[in-house]
């Protein structure tokens, strides 16, 4: 499922369950003032494949996004979102390139 939508109906080659396990947003710059200027936003993700011969696999990655943001700016929800979304979707791509290089090797 993704957003709790169901992608496939029936007879799916692979099932695969994502959970985030944690997120964080870390300054990782400050100004001459002490203000936060640069942020590190990160997650991690727990993934189960589940292959059509009820062979499962168990991942776990990590994204980051890193961003800036000016001395007088508030960081919003919106802005954090953002940034989280960022964030996991650069865990994902390295959760699909886990599994692809996975599927490789098993093809060998």
């Amino acid at each position: 499922t993704i957003l709790g939508k169901n992608l496939c109906e029936n007879n799916c080659d692979t099932i695969i369950k994502i959970n985030a396990s944690s997120s964080s947003l870390t300054p990782l710059d400050y100004d001459e003032n002490g203000f936060p200027i640069l942020y590190r936003s990160s997650v991690v993700l727990k993934a189960e494949v589940i292959d059509k011969n009820k062979f499962k696999r168990n991942y776990v990655v990590s994204g980051n996004y890193d961003f800036k943001v000016t001395t007088d700016s508030v960081i919003t929800d919106q802005l954090k979102l953002d940034a989280f979304k960022k964030a996991s979707i650069n865990a994902l791509n390295k959760l699909f390139a886990k599994i692809t290089k996975d599927g490789a090797e098993n093809d060998n």
